[in-house]
């Protein structure tokens, strides 16, 4: 069978080879059940943050409602989002006041369908305040089912260890994407 497609017809990529485009993912309807996803690694700077703030906005861009859960006292991407932190309800509040509503600590990013629960320093002072809790280990889950119906998709941006806030994430996430940088260690 000959190709019939004229050369010139052919639209190249940067790589020189013919380029297809990505297929456009399906209009939704509705939104949720949040699928939700933990970015974690005991190494830092292996790029958590970045790849949070990228994946969720790639997954806005394509038409998702995304919360972008900010789990990391240093508070990295919720300033990569444009969030200024100080005087915001945090992740932090709604982790000691799980009656409180989620709704008021959640901000729109400039991303359209992004939003953000965003965290500050007082998150390092939250293994202190739950380690006598019961079932401490489910907190953000309990935090974080009070708004899932709303999303597509939760990515929770951890901190680079594997404490009780680590443990937190793993047990609210569907799963897990675990950034690497590729060195000897």
């Amino acid at each position: 069978m000959a190709n019939t497609q004229k050369k010139s017809d052919v639209v190249l990529g940067p790589t020189g080879r013919p380029y297809n485009g990505f297929p456009t993912p399906a209009k939704l309807d509705r939104h949720g059940p949040a699928r939700i996803i933990a970015l974690c690694n005991q190494k830092g700077g292996v790029g958590k943050t970045t790849t949070s703030i990228n994946l969720a906005a790639s997954l806005a861009e394509y038409g998702r409602k995304v919360l972008a859960v900010d789990f990391d006292p240093q508070g990295a991407l919720s300033a990569g989002l444009g969030i200024a932190t100080h005087d915001v309800v945090t992740i932090y509040d709604l982790m000691l006041d799980t009656k409180r509503d989620a709704h008021d600590a959640i901000i729109p990013s400039n991303v359209d369908g992004l939003d953000v629960l965003p965290a500050n320093i007082d998150l390092s002072a939250a293994e202190v305040h739950l380690v006598n809790e019961v079932a401490r280990e489910m907190i953000l889950a309990r935090v974080l089912s009070k708004v899932a119906k709303e999303y597509d998709v939760i990515l929770i941006d951890c901190q680079p260890s594997l404490g009780l806030l680590t443990v937190n994430a793993l047990t609210a996430a569907h799963g897990v994407l675990i950034p690497l940088e590729c060195e000897f260690f």
